[in-house]
Formats: C-alpha cells, structure tokens, sequence
C-alpha cells in the first residue's frame, strides 16, 4: 500500500513538473511554422481548371497575386488566419536586433491583367503574360490618357507641375503631371503602362531602341495658365 501511495505521488509530481516545463516558443520554428501555412494556402490555388474562370476571384498574397475558387476559399482563409496568428506569436518572442525597412515599397505588387487560362491552367496575368497584340493594344489605349490627364488643371505654379518620360517604341514622350485628387489613378495607369512597354520590348524583337533620350526636357512654365515643357 505504501508502495502504491508512493507511486501515486511520484507520476503525479512528474505530471506537474511537465506541465510547468512546457517549451517556450521559438521565433524561428513559429516562423517556419507561418511560412508553411502561406505554402499550403498558395498550393491551394494552383492547377485550377480553366472552367473555374468564372467563379474564381483575385486576392493578394503578400507578394503574389492568387486565384481564389469557392471549393477550397474557406480553407484557404483559415490557413492564411493560422499564418498572421503565427506571425504574430512570432513577433511577440522576438528577441533580436531591431530591422528597420529601408525599401522604398515593401508591400509593392506589380499591376495584374486578371485572371487568365495561361497553359490550360488559370493564372493571375501579369504584362508578360499578354500577346504582343494585346500589349500593343493596351499601349495605344492608355498613352493618350495619360497626356490628357491634368489638362483641366490650370497651372499657376511651374514648380507643382513634374515631368515622367514614357516610351512609345523607340520615341520618348514627356507626360506632364501635378497633384490631383485623383492623382493614384494617374500613377495606376503609367505603372501600368510601363510593366506593359516593357512586355513589348522582351517580346517584339524588331525594336533596337537606344536608352539615350536625345532631347530630354528641361522643366515647365506656366503659358496662358497651362504648362509647357521646355527643352
């Protein structure tokens, strides 16, 4: 009997002991941990049927953009809920030197052309994925809105009003910019443009353009209450 009682205290002492030595989290296996969840959930997306166009929606993935598809969305966001949870118990155990960001756009996603069956599977497009017909198509569409976007801004003040040089094949245009309320959607559509000019240069090979911008502008001025380049 006294055996016993003494075996009982012994495993019930070893329990307590366990349970108060339970392992501490670590930054490293958290993370790995997080980064394995994001892998299962862009797994998810791949090898999508071209017949799921239709129902599937775009999501940004940290640095990607996915294809999302009702079959497995509720799975998919529960991992990516796991990964930010393990994220987030990571940052909490943290115990090394202080990074500081440095990039000028830590989150920055490339612009996307939707979703597209690419290979018999769906993919979310960037500009290298287009036909050159679709690229020049593009191209065409967006240059003369951009020229055009400010033309209802008087200008009162050369020194608000900037110069981006775009290419239009071997020619560069100077597009004359300033602040506007809806200025993103300006700089939406040169980024789009640029990601696009730069598809067409890989894939059109006729194109032996120089870098060098024989005549670049030198500034604005302010002529009859609109801006004019100056070279």
């Amino acid at each position: 009997m006294k055996q016993k009682t003494t075996l009982f205290y012994t495993i019930l002492l070893s329990i307590f002991l366990f349970s108060g030595c339970k392992k501490e989290d670590s930054y490293e296996e958290l993370t790995s941990l997080a980064d394995d969840k994001i892998q299962q959930a862009v797994k998810l997306t791949e090898n999508l049927s071209c017949n799921d166009l239709k129902e599937c929606r775009i999501d940004t993935l940290y640095y990607t953009y996915v294809p999302v598809h009702p079959s497995f969305e509720q799975a998919y966001n529960k991992l990516l809920a796991e990964a930010a949870d393990l994220k987030e118990r990571a940052q909490k155990v943290y115990k090394g030197p202080i990074v500081y960001n440095t990039s000028v756009a830590p989150n920055y996603l490339p612009p996307h052309f939707g979703i597209r069956c690419i290979a018999s599977k769906l993919k979310v497009a960037s500009a290298r994925d287009l036909e050159l017909s679709e690229i020049n198509q593009r191209l065409a569409d967006l240059l003369p809105k951009l020229q055009t976007f400010f033309d209802d801004v008087p200008c009162n003040d050369p020194s608000k009003w900037h110069i981006a040089t775009l290419r239009k094949d071997c020619e560069f245009i100077p597009i004359l910019y300033t602040d506007k309320q809806n200025f993103a959607e300006f700089g939406n559509m040169a980024e789009q443009y640029n990601h696009l000019y730069s598809a067409k240069r890989i894939q059109d090979k006729s194109l032996n353009c120089s870098d060098k911008n024989d005549k670049p502008a030198k500034g604005v001025i302010c002529e009859n209450g609109k801006p004019k380049i100056t070279y």
